[in-house]
């Protein structure tokens, strides 16, 4: 797992000189596991108790925060959930406290918009900003935003785009979970629109958490699914949810580990952010767990992968004054990209 530098905002009286000739080899990884995560010190929460730190909250409002941008540009959900997997991969690699989150939140709306194919100018995605984060004041002139502004920005972008290792793929859980509910209803009976449209807002939030890094999409849809039709359950007796005895983790091509997994880190971000219901996403939490402990263990699951699920944080921890993600972000060494050569 690898990085490199940051790319200065100004430029330096003079050169940079790499002193012990490192060269680093970065490619792109889709998803990184909990060990992985905790390696480069974005995964510091205390998901058993639902509790988050002060890096994980700065996330968590800086997505709400991306998310009503988006909404007043007008940008798809699909814009909007892209600038928040943008922003939670360029935390992997470069910490909070010296890189602000509302820059940084602002170029990767910036970026997504490009992505997806939904540009917008850069003035307009600030004038939007502004009203959020000043809501009720008067309305940011486009032509006065300042050069330094600008430029900031632009730097960061380079920053975002070295960290993604330009590979601009980026697939949602939404397709997934239309499909999957289609294909529930082919061989059971239930509200499919109702499930459908709880699992989407499930999904729309389980952004503001670092599943889009650590599951695939269809991961994601399926935890979802899988959750929306607890949440349904308990509000309402006569919904019929999903039967106990299919082989749910077949059908959704995902482990229940995984599947519950999603579920717990989406209910353990309600709990935070919803202390008035946090008792009763608790209840929920313990009966995911206890379904858990009766179906036991995947007897087909390999040994890396139990070692993974039972590991508790403190073991990924690791002793030091430097970190892995210090370390990486040196000056001490240059980046040499790697890049899959398409056989289409």
């Amino acid at each position: 797992m690898s990085g490199s530098s940051p790319i200065s905002l100004t430029a330096p009286s003079t050169p940079i000189r790499i002193t012990n000739g490192q060269l680093f080899k970065r490619r792109f990884r889709p998803y990184f596991s909990k060990r992985q995560l905790a390696t480069l010190g974005s995964l510091k929460s205390s998901a058993s108790a639902g509790i988050l730190n002060k890096d994980a909250i700065t996330r968590n409002t800086s997505c709400k925060f991306i998310q009503q941008v988006g909404k007043k540009l007008g940008f798809p959900q699909a814009t909007i959930s892209t600038a928040q997997a943008l922003y939670h991969r360029f935390y992997l690699y470069y910490p909070i406290r010296d890189y602000p989150p509302q820059d940084v939140s602002v170029t990767c709306i910036f970026v997504a918009s490009k992505i997806e194919e939904t540009i917008k100018k850069l003035k307009d995605i600030y004038v939007a900003a502004h009203s959020v984060r000043h809501p009720g004041s008067k309305e940011l002139d486009p032509e006065h935003i300042s050069e330094d502004r600008r430029r900031r920005v632009i730097g960061y972008e380079k920053l975002l785009l070295e960290t993604l290792c330009f590979d601009f793929q980026q697939r949602h859980p939404y397709e997934y979970v239309v499909k999957f509910v289609k294909w529930i209803q082919a061989f059971q009976k239930l509200d499919g629109k109702r499930l459908a449209q709880r699992a989407y807002l499930l999904a729309v939030d389980s952004y503001r958490t670092l599943l889009c890094v650590e599951y695939p999409a269809h991961t994601i849809a399926a935890g979802c699914i899988y959750l929306a039709s607890i949440l349904l359950k308990h509000e309402d007796n006569t919904f019929t949810g999903l039967e106990s005895d299919k082989p749910w983790d077949q059908f959704f091509c995902s482990r229940m580990e995984d599947i519950e997994d999603v579920s717990q880190q989406i209910l353990d971000l309600y709990i935070t952010n919803n202390p008035q219901d946090s008792e009763r996403y608790t209840e929920i939490k313990i009966e995911i767990n206890e379904q858990a402990q009766n179906r036991g263990t995947d007897p087909n699951m390999d040994d890396s992968t139990k070692e993974e699920l039972s590991a508790r944080l403190p073991d990924w921890e690791f002793d030091g004054t430097s970190t892995t993600l210090d370390f990486v972000n040196s000056n001490q060494h240059t980046v040499c990209y790697e890049f899959t050569l398409s056989t289409t």
